[in-house]
């Protein structure tokens, strides 16, 4: 897995609105400076473990899964707090 910081991860997922595959997130997270080193495949399910993002498998599929924010990732990137882990 890449050490993707969590708000950069959940603002590009944002900014796809649920419309952006994993290769499209990739591609986003490094124009804005992650450093990824492997497929972030791994990253995002883990995301989804945790209940910030959701895949959507749903037709037309891209380069892997599309994905969104959950009302969890949502409330984690409106918290005024550093809740980077």
């Amino acid at each position: 897995m890449n050490n993707i910081p969590i708000r950069l991860a959940l603002e590009v997922v944002r900014d796809g609105a649920g419309q952006w595959d994993t290769r499209r997130i990739d591609l986003e997270l490094g124009k804005r400076g992650a450093r990824i080193e492997a497929g972030i495949l791994a990253d995002l399910r883990k995301l989804a473990d945790r209940q910030l993002i959701e895949e959507d498998n749903a037709e037309p599929r891209g380069t892997g899964p599309r994905w969104r924010l959950t009302s969890v990732g949502v409330a984690w990137l409106e918290s005024p707090f550093d809740t980077e882990d």
